[in-house]
Order: C-alpha cells, then structure tokens, then sequence
C-alpha cells in the first residue's frame, strides 16, 4: 500500500505519518508539504491520502480536494479542525471516504482508518446526529436498544468489526472458527438491522465514543 500524507502543518503530518505506519508496517508513507501540492500530484501516486484541511482556508482546499477525487480512484480521508455539520457534508458530497475532526482519539483515529481501508466510509457523530442521508443512523436510543440485543461474543465480534478487522483476523484474536465468526457476523447485521459489516463497523465505533464519553 502507498499512503500519502498532506497539510499545512507539519507535526500534525508526521504524526498522521507515524499511526499510517504503526497501522501498515509494509506500507509506504510519504508526507508532502502543503494540500496545495494535490494540484500538481499524479492520481496513481497513492492508495490511501490523509489530508489535514486548515479550517481558516478551507474553502481554496475544499476546491483543490475536489479535483483531486475527480481524477484518483485513492481513498481520501481528510483531518480538518473545522467540524461544523455544513462543512462536513460538503467535504463529504465531494467523494472522500472519510472525515476525522482533529479532536478525535488515536484510538478512534486508528479505527476509522481500518474501516476506511476495509472499502467503508468513516462519518463522525456530529453530522450522524443530523441524520445524514445516505449513512448509517446511530442515536443513542438506536445503540442502546439494539446493542442489548447481542449477546457478549456477539459484542466481542462487534467491538472486532469496529477495529476493521477481517473474518479471519477475528478469529484468531476470539480464538473461534471462521465459519462461527461468519455466522456471529450475519447475526449481528440482523439484531442491528444494518445491511453490511462497513454499518456494523461504524455502529461499533459509535458505541465505543459513547463509552469514552461516559468515562471521560
């Protein structure tokens, strides 16, 4: 996998840069000065581009950004310390398959990047709170009374899901077969009525903000 990071600042890119490589060790991450420089980028020069947006010139780079999608077939997730639901929406009807507000834990950060690279879409709770069409709806009262449908493993496979884990991946962590993970995971779809792993995953990501919230 090659991952470029882009931005105006760089300790946040270099920090961007250190969990893409703690998360993909075989992968190769170059860091590029400036979201500027997506205007002059071959659209084949990355697989994953993590993007932080300066919320103070996000309109030029909201431009620059929609190009860039135009032309590359990456997956772009974009960092940005601008997280009001308009700006969102509009970073997002752009194509990009994910937006992180800066103010996110590594945690979740690390998890939303799995899920982006399993081919789903991170979207964070301010703008599903807004019940944003076209994503997967995760109130509280949603989380909560679905989620006590599940049974612990089933739980344990939902909180492996929210990690972008695969199939067999989950079965080594759990210690069970795949043919009982496949079947955990088809259960799960069903007692929380999505209609893939990428919701699950997004509805596990969720409940564990709200856990840390809880904590906090």
């Amino acid at each position: 996998m090659r991952i470029l990071v882009t931005g105006d600042h760089p300790v946040f890119c270099e920090g961007l840069s250190s969990i893409a490589t703690r998360l993909y060790p075989d992968a190769t991450v170059r860091v590029v000065s400036g979201v500027r420089s997506l205007a002059g980028l071959d659209a084949g020069a990355a697989d994953l581009v993590l993007v932080d947006i300066n919320g103070a010139q996000s309109s030029a780079e909201a431009d620059l950004l929609s190009d860039f999608v135009s032309r590359t077939e990456a997956r772009i997730v974009v960092f940005s310390d601008r997280s009001s639901p308009g700006f969102i929406r509009v970073v997002m009807d752009l194509g990009v398959a994910g937006f992180i507000p800066k103010s996110l834990g590594v945690n979740l950060v690390e998890s939303a990047l799995h899920l982006v690279n399993l081919g789903g879409r991170y979207v964070p709770d301010i703008l599903l709170t807004t019940q944003a069409e076209g994503f997967a709806e995760t109130s509280p009262s949603f989380l909560g009374t679905n989620h006590e449908k599940l049974t612990p493993r089933q739980r344990e496979v939902l909180h492996e899901l929210g990690k972008g884990r695969s199939n067999q991946e989950i079965a080594r962590v759990l210690g069970i077969s795949i043919a009982t993970v496949k079947l955990h995971v088809n259960a799960i779809l069903q007692a929380l009525g999505v209609r893939n792993r990428t919701e699950a995953a997004i509805i596990a990501l969720r409940a564990q903000a709200s856990r840390e919230e809880h904590l906090a």
